[in-house]
């Protein structure tokens, strides 16, 4: 829900900024192909906008050595929780998507309507061919009118009069410069993201652009005077489908205007280029974050950490039926931490680094043979068919492993970071291959779960993933800084 209010605000504003400078610089303005290309734009780059993130860190570094409270180990069968949270179900934003979704698809019915009857008309009228062009003769009083490469003409209008010809060079451009494609593009658009009034502002304007460009085509020999009385003499209502081109349909004072404004604008190529800075600022307002309290805990020594991304190849490890895949968010769980780890002092071997399966047996030896200082391996918890309680962020080790009381330590010092990053997890014990046979301090974390949205939205979005990432490479920092001490 709170991704889907984000993503409304900046697309609303984005495109209202742009949809602005429109309206100061460029709508009364005879730069007909240049507004058509830049509301077009608008639509596409305010729905851009809110999935790009760029973030700059003005990092701090530290060098402490944190006092690490040592917590017990439980047994997989226990349910001791660390600051435990429950997960209750939120319908509000079910009930939001599913009225947002109705109100979409009652819009896309009516769209198809329209359609329906458009073609539905060209089955009745006489069709004649010219080129790629079809000419349907029809005694509907919204004619004439176009739609995609089909020309509606009412059959009572001369088309060989002086009139006649002028509307048909007008309906013929619409055909020629596609302008029904922008037309349904943008219903479309309107359909999908409905809520946005400035969508809506724009396919008014886009429409009324067509007609300029269609009019100006349709002049003869500049006769703009005769052009303009046969609009005034002309009869025109309001009951036309807004996907087709109706020849009598439009603010006829706006057109009569453009048609005497002067085809030299001022500054024409410097309202041209000032798009450039505003799309900048846009860029920077919406996508562009900058992270003050970033701190680099970094490590007075390097560290070797063996990093292990769980499953991979044709074990998939937990799934789920939108086909969300462990292997999958486990590689770039670790891809993230490996591109961070530079900044704490950290050398990371990667035993997995794409989607390949390597045996349990083959990672604890990849391990050792690097002698690391640590081993992690990173994983997806998977609940969805459990009844147990506790966190779905856990941290497990095992007691066989040689460096058992370090891997208590690293666990604990892993729990308490990720407790700073309002991530709570839960210390437990399992007897797991890859723990037990590696020389060195070694945990497995389970990284939320994969059944649950919250949480695998958290590995999905960039900026909190990076917290989490930092988070894990802090707690092998304080543990490693802890026992050089």
């Amino acid at each position: 829900m709170h991704t889907l209010i984000v993503f409304l605000c900046k697309s609303v504003l984005s495109a209202g900024i742009l949809f602005l400078y429109y309206w100061l610089f460029l709508r009364s303005k005879k730069l007909y192909n240049y507004n058509r290309f830049f509301l077009l734009a608008t639509v596409v780059i305010s729905l851009v906008i809110p999935f790009l993130h760029f973030e700059w860190y003005r990092t701090r570094t530290i060098q402490a050595t944190p006092t690490i409270k040592l917590l017990q180990a439980i047994n997989s069968d226990e349910q001791e929780v660390v600051q435990g949270t429950a997960h209750a179900t939120d319908y509000t934003a079910y009930i939001v998507f599913g009225i947002m979704a109705l109100v979409s698809a009652i819009l896309f019915v009516l769209l198809l309507l329209k359609i329906r009857w458009i073609y539905k008309l060209k089955q009745k009228g006489n069709v004649v061919s010219e080129n790629v062009i079809d000419i349907v003769y029809t005694t509907t009083s919204k004619a004439p009118f176009s739609f995609l490469n089909n020309l509606f003409w009412n059959e009572a209008m001369d088309i060989n009069s002086a009139h006649g010809s002028r509307i048909f060079k007008h309906e013929i451009t619409h055909i020629r410069q596609h302008h029904t494609i922008d037309k349904l593009a943008m219903q479309l658009v309107t359909i999908v993201c409905w809520m946005n009034p400035i969508y809506w502002l724009i396919q008014s304007e886009l429409s009324l652009v067509h007609e300029f460009i269609a009019d100006g085509a349709a002049i003869q020999d500049n006769d703009t005077e005769t052009f303009a009385k046969m609009l005034l003499t002309s009869h025109y209502g309001n009951m036309f489908p807004d996907i087709i081109h109706p020849f009598f349909y439009s603010p006829i004072k706006r057109r009569l205007i453009m048609l005497s404004t002067s085809n030299k604008t001022k500054f024409a190529y410097l309202r041209r280029v000032m798009v450039l800075p505003l799309l900048g600022v846009s860029v920077l307002l919406f996508s562009f974050t900058i992270n003050k309290n970033a701190i680099v805990n970094r490590s007075e020594k390097k560290i070797v950490l063996a990093l292990d991304a769980g499953h991979g190849g044709q074990d998939k490890g937990g799934t789920t039926k939108s086909e969300l895949m462990e292997k999958d968010m486990t590689l770039k769980i670790t891809d993230k931490i490996a591109e961070l780890a530079a900044a704490y002092n950290v050398e990371v071997v990667r035993i997995r680094k794409d989607d390949n399966y390597i045996s349990l047996a083959n990672r604890a030896i990849m391990a050792n043979d690097a002698n690391a200082d640590v081993f992690v391996s990173v994983h997806v918890n998977k609940r969805a068919m459990q009844n147990g309680a506790g966190n779905d962020y856990e941290v497990t080790l095992d007691e066989q492993n040689e460096r058992y009381d370090a891997s208590k330590l690293l666990a604990s010092s892993m729990i308490a970071s990720l407790g700073k990053g309002g991530m709570q997890a839960q210390l437990m014990q399992k007897h797991l291959w890859v723990l037990k046979t590696t020389k060195m301090p070694a945990i497995l974390i389970e990284c939320g779960d994969i059944d649950n949205k919250k949480e695998v939205g958290i590995i999905n979005d960039n900026t909190e993933l990076e917290k989490m990432c930092r988070n894990i490479l802090s707690g092998v920092v304080d543990f490693e800084n802890s026992i050089r001490k």
